[in-house]
C-alpha cells in the first residue's frame, strides 16, 4: 500500500522533470537571431550578461556589415554600421571620427571588438 503512495508522488515529480528538459528548458536557451540585409548573427542571453551579449552580437554584426559594405557599397549598410558605432562602438582616445564610415571599416577589428571581460 505504501509503495503506491509512494510511486502516486515520484511518477509525476519524473514527469514534470522530463517535461522541463523537453519542452520548457530549450525554449529557454534557444538562441536568438538578428540580421540585415545578409547578415545574420546569433545571441544566447546568460543571466547577468545581457548588455554584454548584446553589445558583442551587434558589433558581430557590425564586422559581417563591414564586409558586404566593402564588396557592395549601399546607404542602407552604411547607415545601420553608424548606428551600431554609435551605440557600442569602442570609443577611445584615437576616435576614428563620430560619421567617418572610412576609417571604421579601416579599423573596424579595434573598432567592433567583440571580447566580454567577465570579472
Amino acid at each position: 500500500m505504501e509503495e503506491r503512495k509512494t510511486a502516486a508522488i515520484v511518477l509525476p515529480i519524473i514527469a514534470l522533470i522530463i517535461l522541463f528538459f523537453t519542452v520548457i528548458f530549450p525554449e529557454i536557451r534557444k538562441p536568438q537571431t538578428i540580421s540585415f540585409k545578409s547578415c545574420k548573427v546569433q545571441v544566447e542571453y546568460f543571466t547577468g550578461l545581457e548588455e554584454d551579449a548584446n553589445r558583442a552580437t551587434n558589433n558581430k554584426l557590425a564586422l559581417c556589415l563591414c564586409d558586404l559594405y566593402v564588396h557592395n557599397p549601399d546607404s542602407a549598410i552604411a547607415s545601420q554600421i553608424l548606428k551600431i558605432y554609435r551605440e557600442y562602438g569602442t570609443h577611445d582616445s584615437t576616435s576614428y571620427g563620430r560619421d567617418s564610415l572610412n576609417s571604421i571599416i579601416k579599423n573596424k577589428k579595434t573598432v567592433f571588438d567583440t571580447l566580454i571581460l567577465l570579472d
